[in-house]
């Protein structure tokens, strides 16, 4: 390989995070860097050194931090222009260090902390240059004499976490040391003396380090520049006198000690910011303290201050912004602490509060965490501090009366308190007696309209005098005219800095500008003078008078061959540049072969012109753009991460989602094992491709696996032969970490650094200043952004270093390079950035939050995407209900078009058999059963009685519905068979037919009323007709109990099993309680419990279900409420406990659902029949029983429909106030497995929660193209089975 031209002008290179681990990965090519001057190879594996490394003679600073060099590798010994070496958190020990090292004569700054080391390095005294040296972390236990000795130049030591029990004497002559940490070592007898010399020091760390009242040195107010002081960890009883005589101090760490208190000497620090004091035992803080008024951060964690420890005073920090004193004894905190406007976090958690003052809305924190506080209440907001319809709502007003109003309906009058109509009287009187607010007799306008114009009269009147003393004649009768209307015209503010920096104008010379895309661009000074004829230039010369003040002559240079756009354009910025400076000059226009002297004065008459154009054209010129193929990889959920891969079937995955992007068309690959929410994420990253960057004009071709066409395998280089797919990518992947380069250039080298990220380590696109150019390594994709006014240098430049850089990494073979401009980057690239044009399946679930940490303003995002919510359901009124002659109407209505009666069958031992005619409306919780019905089609003909027709009626006449009817506790199999198999066989036999699908307790009307109201839904599983055989006759083990309730419609009754307890009665329903007996022919004892409040028709159907359900071997007894008997009833169902006397949120009950499925905020309502798995665990409900308004939480609601659901409630109880005001809500909270008495009640057989069973989409297997496949099959012979 031939050497590079641009390595050794590379100065500075920062390859860390990258995994070179053997000597064999090593990047080779630094050892063409002759020039370079630092190198960072932190957390890159590396175990050795190659020996090429001291071949660099210019090398002034290496990092090898976080490896696992297990030696100080000898080649650092060549490094003879070596200054700062930083070893970092590796495995080296003292007989691992060469002390040719220690020769190097300019080695300044040496860290060697977090390793192996028994003692001080030896022969390190020779290293007389050293100002930093870091040892901490390791294992020394003692410090030679002769180390200080001539060492004396130290300005940082660290010797902490240590074994150190003594320093050595000869530490006084650190004169100019400034910081020293000796944390958690046993200094337990050291004095410390050698401080008394050390008048630079400004740092001092001592914790964990014994000390006590006795040995704190009292030298340390000797050490007048002494501003950080470290005592934590020492069991210290009291603060030592000597710390309240540092006057310097700035920060103050007293944690974990004994202290009791702080003394009145407490304002002896004037200059203090910061103090730690936690884990102590204060009861209380001196008012002292609060003179010291620079306090920006105070720490009180674990201390046992109550309301009365925080004095008055506290206002007086008016610098505080930070305030922690959580575990203490605070019932609430001082109104003083709320008048501190500088304070951003309030940490208050683990006390005992129970509230806090009204004035804490009024700050703004940044965080407040009142967590772990069992009594504590919030208070209200301020009317001007609700957020109803602020940012974090989305601007959404949730007033009653908008909402009303968005509902179509008038919102109540509300009347107004004497008290407010004097209130308002008074105010109207205040304003009106404001000076400003009336206008004087005679005046057009304001006060404030007349006082400016006779400002401004005056202004132009002195003007005037000065004029006329100076010319030497003076008339007091002349008359000052008004402004012209012009005049009065102001000139919008216009903001230049978009196109020139601000700093321009300011130094004499000559700064020239070439247009590009409409826009001026900055030359390099190099390049002045030299200009191409197909382009357009700007020239500013900057000149400083004699006065001191600059002076400016603007041009613009027009070359031959420019475009009208550059021509255009060159003329109108500099007429910018002058506004923006404010130059008196005129713009000057100078063409080529025909430029002025003063003009070619500027280049010294050697103005340079070559031919052609060096920047492109704004107009839409058509090219033939070529797009090389790239194939990707998606994988992630609430991420997408997006790498590229090899294009070759050995990349696909069954687990991931591909893309392959050929230009015209780009491929979707679907694997069978990938997850939903990256399918569709995919498929939106795709969308926003062709949209953004092929104006829509690729074709988007979705393949799933198997379904792959030739055109496809053609595009991956073919199919192999054998091919199997299979995981290709290992199961502990995780996706490579992007590092960000920024492209440093000066007049003779180039540099590399690594862009410093933010904890977490997150891409954000603040990072990227449009003056620079950066690299983004992504292991198999180098990406080169490039910013509006970076420099052409530099963009060539960093072009040829992407290159260099790919080549130096060892990385797969198609690995590729991908240039991006500013303002029009690629999506991919985009990707790589945390909230850069993220793709959300639902743009809905966005919060305030997210929405801020894109740095997007959030008032204009609010302003442009007003968010859409539906809150109408709140304002109807509750359905009324079905009257009983109604519901009996409907019953025969429903049944008057059934030909003929069901055929019952029930999925047992993995295959529908017919249901007996005695077991007709008998339902099991664990089963599935299967009914056919036939509908005859209404006709016009209304008095035809279609029993006398029935042999008449054709095919075409008819419907057929099969209603699928499966348990809340029965799994799927039965609806996969049905599906899968039997399915068919009804095709064959029935012909087409609709599919029903109903679950238990969210049946239909028309199914329900094939019943007559007889519908019974048992616990458990069926017995088999093999068990009846075997066992005719089952005893019963316990006590079963059924109740018989109807909501809405007398349609919709059921009688559901619920659990065997007296406190499931209620006095308006009717309950069938079965008790087992142990002997005899008789199994058990049926008593058929009739409420007082029930209606008599409910009684009558009671005692017919309960006919039906037993027959002989049972004995079956009326009872009315009140006579029930002792010995088998009350003892049947385990004592008689208290039960309801009225059922009255019976008459009140609404449910409403809280969504934002369809992409925005809507509140529905369940009408009637609603039932337990209702409660869907991604939404919020409300329910509302007539005394509570319950707010039910699902465990994967988002915040967004939480907080929003909550103010839909608060809208809904007072909405209430005006409708119902004699029936007052209270609004609870609730979440799932956590329910009152009073919220499970509303619901029909309330037991414990199950996963709701899936949708009727999600469970069928079959496309629906398969289905028309089945369709058009040819039919099987009939078989012959129970159909026939």
């Amino acid at each position: 390989m031939a050497p590079s031209v641009l390595l050794p002008y590379i100065y500075g290179l920062d390859l860390s995070k990258n995994a070179f681990g053997n000597v064999q990965q090593f990047p080779v090519p630094i050892q063409e860097m002759c020039n370079l001057r630092w190198l960072e190879l932190n957390r890159t594996n590396v175990s050795r050194l190659p020996e090429f490394i001291g071949n660099l003679k210019s090398l002034e600073k290496l990092s090898l931090a976080h490896n696992d060099l297990r030696d100080v590798p000898l080649c650092l010994n060549d490094l003879t222009s070596l200054r700062s070496l930083s070893l970092r958190d590796n495995h080296v020990s003292n007989t691992q260090i060469s002390a040719r090292l220690f020769d190097i004569p300019d080695l300044s700054i040496l860290d060697l902390s977090h390793n192996d080391l028994q003692a001080f390095p030896k022969d390190i005294e020779n290293a007389k240059g050293l100002i930093v040296l870091n040892l901490s972390s390791n294992h020394i236990e003692q410090i030679p004499n002769h180390v200080f000795v001539s060492l004396f130049e130290l300005v940082h030591l660290n010797l902490s976490d240590n074994k150190i029990d003594t320093l050595p004497a000869q530490m006084r002559r650190l004169t100019s040391l400034q910081v020293l940490i000796l944390n958690n070592n046993p200094l337990v007898t050291a004095q410390l003396r050698q401080l008394s010399s050390m008048h630079s020091l400004e740092t001092l760390h001592l914790s964990n380090t014994k000390r006590t009242l006795n040995n704190v040195p009292a030298i340390l107010e000797q050490l007048p520049n002494l501003s950080d002081l470290d005592l934590s960890a020492n069991d210290l009883p009291a603060v030592p006198d000597v710390v309240y005589k540092l006057k310097a101090l700035k920060r103050l760490n007293l944690n974990d000690n004994q202290i009791i208190e702080l003394t009145g000497q407490s304002d002896g620090w004037p200059q203090l910011e910061i103090l730690h004091i936690c884990r102590n035992k204060l009861k209380s803080l001196p008012q002292q303290l609060m003179r010291c008024t620079k306090l920006r951060r105070l720490y009180l964690n674990s201390n046992q201050i109550n309301l009365h420890g925080l004095p008055r005073g506290i206002f007086n920090l008016e610098q505080l912004e930070v305030f922690s004193a959580a575990d203490n004894n605070l019932e609430t905190i001082p109104d003083a602490l709320c008048r501190l406007g500088s304070l951003k976090v309030l940490n208050l958690n683990k006390n005992r509060l129970l509230t806090l003052p009204e004035a804490i809305h009024f700050l703004q924190l940044k965080e407040l965490d009142v967590s772990d506080n069992p009594d504590f209440v919030m208070p209200p907001k301020p009317k001007e501090c609700q957020k109803g319809s602020g940012p974090a709502f989305y601007n959404i007003d949730f007033s009653l009366a908008n909402q009303l109003k968005l509902a179509g309906q008038v919102a109540p009058e509300q009347p107004v308190a004497n008290t407010d109509m004097q209130q308002k009287r008074a105010a109207r009187i205040r304003r009106l007696n404001k000076p400003e607010q009336r206008n004087p007799v005679g005046s057009g306008g304001s006060s404030e309209t007349v006082l400016r114009g006779m400002r401004e009269t005056a202004k132009r009147k002195h003007a005037l005098d000065s004029n006329m003393m100076n010319n030497g004649h003076y008339n007091d009768d002349e008359e000052i005219a008004g402004r012209r209307w012009d005049e009065q015209i102001e000139r919008p503010q216009l903001n230049y800095t978009e196109f020139f920096d601000e700093a321009v104008g300011h130094i004499a010379g000559i700064t020239c500008w070439e247009i590009e895309n409409f826009l001026p661009k900055q030359l390099e000074r190099q390049l002045n003078g030299t200009f191409y004829t197909g382009d357009c230039y700007i020239v500013l010369h900057s000149m400083v008078e004699l006065s001191g003040t600059m002076d400016w002559n603007i041009y613009f240079w027009i070359g031959k061959d420019a475009t009208l756009d550059k021509q255009a354009c060159a003329a109108m910025h500099a007429v910018n540049l002058r506004n923006m400076l404010g130059a008196s000059c005129r713009t000057q226009r100078e063409e080529q072969t025909d430029e002025s002297e003063e003009f070619l004065a500027l280049f010294n008459n050697h103005l340079r012109v070559i031919d052609g154009a060096r920047t492109e054209t704004g107009f839409w010129v058509v090219r033939d753009i070529e797009h090389p193929t790239r194939f990707y990889r998606a994988s992630g959920t609430q991420k997408l991460h997006v790498e590229l891969v090899a294009v070759s079937a050995t990349s696909l995955d069954p687990r991931y989602v591909l893309f392959l992007d050929i230009g015209p068309k780009i491929y979707i690959w679907t694997g069978k094992k990938c997850h939903n929410m990256t399918k569709a994420k995919t498929r939106l990253f795709v969308e926003k491709i062709n949209k953004s960057e092929r104006k829509g004009l690729s074709e988007l071709i979705q393949i799933n696996q198997g379904d792959e066409t030739d055109a496809f395998w053609k595009e991956l280089g073919g199919k192999p032969a054998n091919y199997q797919l299979v995981n290709s990518v290992p199961d502990d992947f995780i996706p490579s970490r992007s590092i960000l380069y920024k492209v440093d250039l000066g007049q003779e080298f180039i540099e590399l650094p690594q862009v410093e990220l933010e904890p977490g380590g997150a891409l954000k696109k603040e990072l990227l200043h449009t003056r620079n150019i950066y690299i983004l390594d992504c292991y198999t994709e180098l990406f080169v952004w490039i910013g509006k006014k970076s420099a052409r240098l530099v963009r060539m430049a960093a072009t040829r270093l992407a290159v260099e850089l790919l080549a130096m990494i060892k990385r797969p073979a198609h690995a590729s390079i991908t240039k991006t401009l500013e303002g029009v980057e690629t999506q991919v690239f985009k990707s790589k950035f945390d909230a850069w044009d993220d793709v959300l399946a639902v743009d809905f679930t966005r919060t305030a939050e997210n929405v801020t940490r894109k740095g997007a303003d959030m008032k204009k995002i609010l302003q442009e995407n007003e968010m859409k919510t539906n809150l109408t359901a709140l304002f109807k009124n509750r359905p009324p209900w079905q009257s009983r002659t109604a519901a009996q109407e409907a019953l025969e209505d429903w049944n008057i078009f059934l030909l003929q009666p069901f055929s019952m069958f029930v999925y047992e031992n993995k295959k529908f058999v017919k249901l007996p005619d005695d077991e007709r409306g008998q339902f099991y919780s664990q089963d599935s059963y299967l009914f056919v019905a036939r509908y005859l089609l209404p006709s016009e003909d209304e008095s035809i009685d279609t029993s006398e027709l029935e042999d008449e009626i054709k095919d075409s006449d008819t419907e057929r519905i099969v209603y699928f009817w499966q348990g809340r506790s029965a799994n799927n199999t039965a609806w996969l068979s049905f599906n899968y198999t039997f399915k068919q066989e009804l095709i064959d036999v029935l012909g087409d037919f609709e599919i029903v699908q109903l679950i238990q307790q969210q049946e239909n009307q028309r199914f329900m009323a094939h019943f007559n109201r007889k519908f019974v839904i048992h616990n458990g599983k069926r017995r088999t007709t093999a068990q009846r055989i075997q066992m005719p006759i089952q005893r019963l083990t316990h006590t079963q109990m059924y109740h018989i309730r109807w909501c809405y419609s007398t349609i919709m009754t059921r009688c559901i099993q619920v659990e065997a307890t007296s406190a499931n009665l209620c006095s308006e329903f009717c309950y069938i309680v079965t008790v087992p007996l142990d002997s005899g022919d008789i199994i058990g004892i049926v008593y058929v419990w009739v409420g007082n409040n029930v209606h008599p028709d409910d009684a009558l159907l009671v005692q017919e279900i309960a006919n039906e359900m037993y027959n002989d071997t049972y004995t079956i007894q009326v009872i009315n409420e009140g006579n029930e008997p002792e010995n088998f009833f009350w003892v049947g169902l385990g004592d008689r406990l208290a039960y309801d006397t009225t059922a009255d949120y019976m008459r009140y009950m609404r449910l409403f659902k809280c969504s934002n499925e369809n992409g925005y905020f809507v509140v529905t309502e369940k009408y009637a029949d609603f039932c337990q798995d209702d409660l869907l665990d991604d939404d919020c409900m409300l329910l509302d029983t007539g005394t509570y308004v319950f707010l039910w939480k699902g465990p994967t609601a988002s915040i967004i429909e939480v907080k929003f659901a909550a103010k839909s409630a608060e809208l809904y109880i007072q909405h209430l106030r005006t409708r119902e005001p004699d029936r007052p809500r209270k609004l609870r909270l609730t979440v799932k497995n956590s329910e009152p008495i009073e919220f499970r009640k509303c619901f029909h057989a309330w037991s414990k929660h199950k996963n709701p069973p899936r949708d009727l989409e999600k469970q069928n297997a079959f496309s629906l193209g398969q289905q028309q496949q089945q369709k058009q099959a040819p039919k099987k012979p009939l078989a012959t089975n129970i159909f026939v």
